[in-house]
């Protein structure tokens, strides 16, 4: 009994760390995402920007501009989104696109 209780455990545990993700997001966490994914290399923010940041353009009003299921869905997929973006795909987990998402939603 010890030995399948064991693997029900670790199920258990895995399924409650999932369930722990915020699906709201954070947005002093979503800075630390825009950073640590180098978004600054094409976009601007509060007047600080990238090298490329004629592709990306500014972020400092996207909070106003644009829904959380936008920014998501953007997020994901650039250009099915938005046909013509320049952006591309990122690797975010489901975490990290909450976090990003809600940092986005704060710039205002």
């Amino acid at each position: 009994m010890p030995v399948r209780a064991i693997p029900l455990l670790i199920g258990a545990t895995l399924l409650s760390a999932t369930a722990l993700a915020d699906p709201s997001g954070d947005a002093a966490r979503g800075a630390q995402v825009y950073e640590a994914k180098m978004c600054n290399l094409c976009h601007t923010l509060g007047g600080e920007s990238g090298p490329m940041a004629a592709l990306g353009g500014t972020l400092d009003q996207v909070g106003a501009e644009r829904s959380a299921q936008w920014l998501r869905d953007y997020l994901l997929d650039p250009t099915g989104t938005l046909p013509g973006a320049q952006m591309p795909k990122t690797e975010l987990t489901p975490q990290e696109l909450a976090d990003l998402v809600a940092y986005m939603r704060s710039l205002r």
